[in-house]
Order: structure tokens, then sequence, then C-alpha cells
């Protein structure tokens, strides 16, 4: 049995009806209820979409998950699923370019004032910017931190303006090189972020990169400089991030995910002058459950097949 979990509205009428054809007689359940899943449990051996996570030790037939999304936060939020043999894969590849446009969305509106713009218009206000309010993107170095398919993405925007990029991630020589891109290693964040005009944080929610990015790191990073978090919230330590902003050690944050989400509503983030926060939408977009989908259709050829896998998760480091 195949075990799809997405809401209704996100269920596309032809994703049903391509899954039903390739099932090879595999009877296709679409549901997020437990009660209507809980029957079923020892026939479900595919799974896409939001499985209910405390029902999945409970499948003894269960062989393969297709996430919907790139991250597998799934595992930091229930490790007993690192313990159990199902391949795991995820959506991995199809969020660079909305992303990358949100980054650079952000950072235009922080360098053109924009958000004071739309202010002073509500008011019906003709606001004078001054020279020495602005800003522009050619000749500053980006510092993209969790360098991979989408800060390729980003990297190749940033160039285009003129900028100058330095990548970091685990191992900067598996390939995948960019002409303009100087890709160096996680572990020389600490070096390179005194260069940095904008420290892009892409690193996914392991066991290893909760609080990554604290105090030590912004009181490295230049007075003038913004720091960017659209990977996971749980990587940066917000206490130390509403500080550095307080004391005005960074210039300022533009955020799409937070430590907590929704972000509450006493949260002082809320209230500084030097923050942009939008709701943990950078990664979507009007064609994100048809990339989804296409994903999950090559993966189930492939597992038909006998073959590996596409975007397969190493579980035991959360990526």
């Amino acid at each position: 049995m195949i075990l799809l979990s997405l809401a209704p509205g996100r269920v596309l009428p032809e994703f049903r009806v391509q899954l039903e054809a390739a099932a090879e007689g595999r009877d296709v359940l679409i549901s997020m209820d437990p009660k209507e899943i809980e029957p079923l449990l020892g026939r479900i051996e595919i799974g896409m979409g939001d499985i209910p996570l405390k029902l999945i030790p409970r499948m003894p037939r269960f062989k393969w998950w297709q996430l919907w999304s790139a991250g597998a936060d799934v595992l930091q939020r229930f490790p007993p699923l690192k313990e159990l043999p199902f391949q795991l894969t995820s959506a991995s590849g199809i969020h660079g370019q909305q992303i990358a446009e949100h980054v650079f969305g952000m950072l235009l509106g922080w360098n053109r004032c924009l958000v004071k713009a739309l202010d002073a218009q509500r008011q019906h206000k003709w606001l004078f910017i001054g020279d020495e309010q602005l800003s522009t993107l050619e000749g500053k170095t980006m510092l993209i931190l969790g360098y991979g398919a989408i800060g390729g993405t980003i990297a190749r925007i940033a160039l285009s303006f003129g900028m100058k990029v330095i990548g970091l991630r685990r191992n900067p020589a598996r390939g995948g090189d960019m002409a303009g891109v100087l890709l160096e290693a996680s572990a020389r964040l600490r070096d390179f972020l005194p260069q940095a005009d904008y420290v892009v944080n892409i690193l996914p929610n392991t066991q290893d990169t909760l609080h990554f990015f604290g105090a030590a790191e912004f009181a490295l990073m230049k007075n003038s400089a913004l720091y960017i978090n659209v990977g996971r919230g749980v990587t940066t330590g917000e206490a130390d991030l509403i500080d550095a902003l307080r004391q005005k050690r960074i210039a300022g944050a533009l955020l799409d995910v937070t430590e907590t989400e929704p972000l509450p509503e006493d949260s002082p983030l809320w209230n500084l002058d030097n923050a942009i926060i939008t709701g943990h939408y950078a990664g979507c977009g009007p064609d994100y459950t048809h990339k989804a989908m296409c994903i999950a259709m090559e993966n189930l050829e492939r597992y038909k097949r006998g073959e590996p896998l596409k975007n397969l998760v190493d579980k035991s480091k959360g990526y």
C-alpha cells in the first residue's frame, strides 16, 4: 500500500491518477487522519508527504518515505525514526530559485529602504531617502553557510550583481564548483565572517547545527553587515541574535525562519527596526506541489526497478 499524507488542496488531481496508475497493484490511501491510517498500518509499504510520525514505528512493512520538503527535520522532531530501516528521500532541488529570489527581495528591500517607503505611502507621505541611507549590492561580499543547490542558485544571482561570493560547506572538494565562487570548509566560518557584508544561513536542522550561529559569530561580523536566515531557525541562537541587533553589533537581520514558529507575539524580534521577518515561505511557489510530485513519481519508478533513489537522506546525519 502507498500512503499519501497531504492536505486535500495539495493533492493535484493528475497526481492521484498518475500515482494509482504507477502503483502496480498497490492500493493508494490519501489521508492525514490517524484514525483512517491506523487500521492499515500493517499494509503500508510506501509513504509520501506528511505522515503522522508516531505511526511509522508501527508499520512493519514500511520501506520508503518520500518527504515533500527539502529538510529532514522529522528526524530531529522524532529521533526513533533514525533507527528504523526504511529509506528516506527529500524534495531537495526544487527550492533554489524561489529562495534565491526571496533572499534578494529582502536584500533589495533593505538596501533601497522599501519598507520605509511603504510605511510612508500608507501615511500619504513623500519620503526622500538620502544617499547615505541607501546601498547597492555591487562589490559586496556574500558568505553562504550551508552551500549546496540552493546556495548555488543564490551565488549565481549574486555574481550577476557584481558581488564576491564565498560558499561554506562540510566538504568543499566534493564538486559542483561555480566560476567566481570561493568554496571553503564550514569549519573556517570564523575566518571569513569579518569579510562578509551579507551572511546567508541555509543550514539544515541536524544534531550538529543547533545554535550553530551565536554570540561569538555575531561578534566577528562587521557592524554594517546583515544576517540572513532562510535555512532553519534553530541553527541560530535567537537570544544572541536579538542582543546583536539591539546593541547594533550588526546592521540588521533578514529572517524567513525563527527558532519557534510561528514567532510568538511577545518576541522582541517583532519590535526591532533593524529586522525584516517573513513567515517561512521563502521556499514556496505556485508550482511547488507539481515539482514535488515529479520527484515522487521519478523515485517511485526507481523504487519499482530497484534503483538508487534520488535525494536519499543519510538518517544518521540528518540530511
